[in-house]
């Protein structure tokens, strides 16, 4: 019989509750007056904030959900889980914010927060991959490649700065689950960016399935 201690429960219940507050929403909505999910790419994200409402929004929307990344992770060891439930926190976490309670379980990507929770967990690593990736955006002003490129090197450096050779598949599940909820979220986002597209730049999947370098006219 599998016993679960309560530290444990409290830990993964109070990561995915933490993951599922939608600032990206918040902001949005507070801002702009706007439901982000029916504007722009239509993704639950700082991303999305970025473009449509503004860029410091944007940033204040990506540092809070980094921010409840990490404050799961460190609830989760005050609360002194056992190492399985510490990992499965990483995941609760941006469950929480894809699937998020509040917003009738729907929601963003869960980058921000899976940054978020590696940044306490594996703090070196993670730092180092992000300051790879904000070389990365600096060179070539495209976030789908920053991302492409710069989310292998936080799957790849932890054993580099100490940490055991199993945390390259566990990261590397964690960004796979990411990308499972983009594929979900694809036909959504065809249908709000063809109505409601940003003013500057494309969204990966549009940049995929368009070769021309004409905007999408909005709908009326």
């Amino acid at each position: 019989m599998i016993c679960v201690s309560y530290p444990d429960l409290a830990a993964v219940l109070l990561a995915y509750l933490l993951g599922a507050i939608p600032f990206s929403y918040l902001v949005a909505k507070w801002k702009a007056g706007i439901n982000i999910y029916e504007h722009g790419e239509g993704n639950v994200g700082a991303r999305n904030v970025y473009h449509v409402v503004g860029p410091k929004w944007g940033i204040l929307a990506g540092a809070l959900d980094i921010g409840k990344g990490a404050l799961a992770c460190l609830l989760a060891q005050w609360l002194h889980a056992s190492p399985t439930a510490l990992l499965v926190c990483g995941f609760a976490a941006p469950m929480g914010h894809n699937f998020s309670p509040f917003l009738g379980f729907r929601g963003g990507k869960g980058v921000g927060a899976t940054m978020g929770f590696l940044l306490v967990l594996y703090p070196l690593s993670t730092l180092a991959a992000g300051l790879w990736m904000g070389l990365l955006y600096l060179l070539t002003r495209d976030l789908n490649k920053t991302l492409n490129f710069g989310i292998p090197a936080v799957i790849l450096l932890p054993p580099v700065f100490g940490a055991p050779l199993w945390s390259i598949p566990y990261t590397l599940f964690l960004f796979l689950t990411l990308a499972v909820k983009k594929v979900l979220d694809l036909p959504h986002e065809r249908e709000v960016w063809a109505r409601s597209p940003w003013k500057e730049g494309r969204p990966g999947f549009y940049r995929e399935e368009n070769n021309n370098s004409e905007q999408p006219v909005p709908h009326p």
